[in-house]
């Protein structure tokens, strides 16, 4: 009896062993379509994904509301005193501007400040800067809670020497040199304080509770992993967006599915030659069709399920030197502050974000970030204008949505 002829007999019927093989596998591809339509539905990098639900706001909807209701009972509260040989770890600074439609501020100040028991709060300040020449522009600067939670309120008054230059950027609409100037002084601000790291946080991100333990214990691991070397920042926010199949790293793809096909295939040929026996109803054309389609489609359906359903980032401190967009926020240690602001340049073309990779990349200094993410950006409406909206409302964390609502 030849190979290809041989059945396995199940009552009336029979079956033939590649038969057998392809239902079988034909029956675990349907549950593992329908498995990854599940799990994969968040992962922006998967065949699977969802936009519809994918955006959905759990954990943030309920962070959204604890900062409203910190907000509300915090209008009357009073200035947070400290003792003045009491040193801060971290200045938190905020550059707030008017947007289109809803303003966000107020949810990133409550939420970064709902949920710090008291000794954390002393440790942080918090500067908020109403980033126009004229700051009643802004809705927010008339709000009471303005006057009251953050350490510093600061604006841009006509005794600054570049009021009239700031004044210009605003009229003319020159924005990217608008937004350095605001990311550049506020962090020189932040760091005359004193205070040991630097965050820059956008005005429309909300923290999870307890953040600000996590990010110290995280700024604790970056110190133990560079012992003394300089690097950048620690990120506190992180889009999935850019962290799926990467186009640039196609051929590393290629070359391990073509690894792992070889080596499965290889090791069922050597192992059908080397145990004839105890493999002979196993056909030959069983091997050829698992080598030259199974396989194959296994493979697909893992880059289908997606990078991050696949090659999740662990919990913990990751170096993240590329994909790791945007400048939501960014925690800088207060030794690399003054070199940075050597290199910053008011008349390039520059975002802040791409500022700050640019300058990282020229010199080498590592960046890490925080997994997951301690930031989701919530913002829908660009502080650049309407041609930026549909981007901004995808510089987004689906695993932030993770927490427990």
């Amino acid at each position: 009896m030849s190979d290809t002829s041989r059945q396995f007999h199940r009552g009336r019927f029979s079956i033939s062993a590649t038969g057998f093989v392809v239902i079988t596998y034909f029956l675990l591809c349907l549950f593992t379509l329908s498995y990854y339509h599940g799990t994969s539905s968040r992962d922006p990098s998967s065949f699977f994904f969802d936009a519809k639900h994918a955006y959905e706001r759990r954990y943030s909807s309920k962070r959204a509301q604890e900062a409203i209701s910190f907000i509300s009972n915090a209008t009357n509260a009073t200035p947070l005193t400290r003792d003045p040989d009491e040193q801060p770890r971290l200045c938190v600074g905020i550059i707030s501007v008017r947007r289109r439609g809803d303003q966000y501020v107020g949810l990133t100040v409550g939420s970064l400040l709902d949920g710090l028991t008291e000794a954390e709060r002393k440790q942080m300040l918090l500067y908020l800067r109403i980033a126009h020449t004229n700051a009643s522009d802004n809705p927010v600067y008339s709000e009471k809670w303005v006057e009251t939670l953050p350490d510093k309120l600061s604006t841009y008054t006509s005794d600054n020497p570049d009021f009239e230059r700031i004044q210009e950027w605003e009229e003319g609409g020159w924005y990217r040199n608008k937004t350095i100037y605001d990311f550049t002084t506020l962090m020189r601000d932040c760091y005359e304080s004193g205070a040991e790291y630097v965050a820059m946080v956008e005005d429309d991100t909300i923290a999870v509770k307890g953040w600000f333990s996590t990010a110290m214990q995280a700024l604790d691991t970056v110190e133990q992993r560079t012992a003394g070397k300089d690097w950048m920042y620690l990120r506190l926010f992180y889009t999935d967006h850019l962290l799926g199949w990467n186009s640039e790293e196609w051929p590393r793809y290629l070359a391990w599915s073509f690894i792992v096909w070889a080596v499965l295939t290889g090791t069922m040929v050597a192992s059908k030659r080397r145990f004839k026996t105890a493999l002979r109803s196993v056909p030959t054309s069983t091997i050829s069709i698992t080598s030259c389609i199974l396989i194959p489609t296994t493979i697909a359906l893992h880059f289908m399920a997606g990078r991050l359903t696949m090659w999740p980032l662990s919990p913990g401190v990751h170096e993240m030197n590329k994909y790791g967009c945007c400048s939501q926020g960014l925690v800088f240690p207060r030794e690399i502050i003054p070199r940075f602001l050597e290199h910053t340049d008011l008349t390039t073309p520059w975002l802040a974000d791409m500022m700050v990779e640019d300058i990282a990349d020229a010199q080498n200094w590592p960046r890490f970030a925080v997994v997951p993410p301690l930031l989701q950006h919530i913002g829908s409406m660009s502080s650049k204008g309407e041609e930026f909206d549909g981007s901004a409302g995808r510089i987004w964390s689906f695993r932030f949505e993770g927490y427990p609502a």
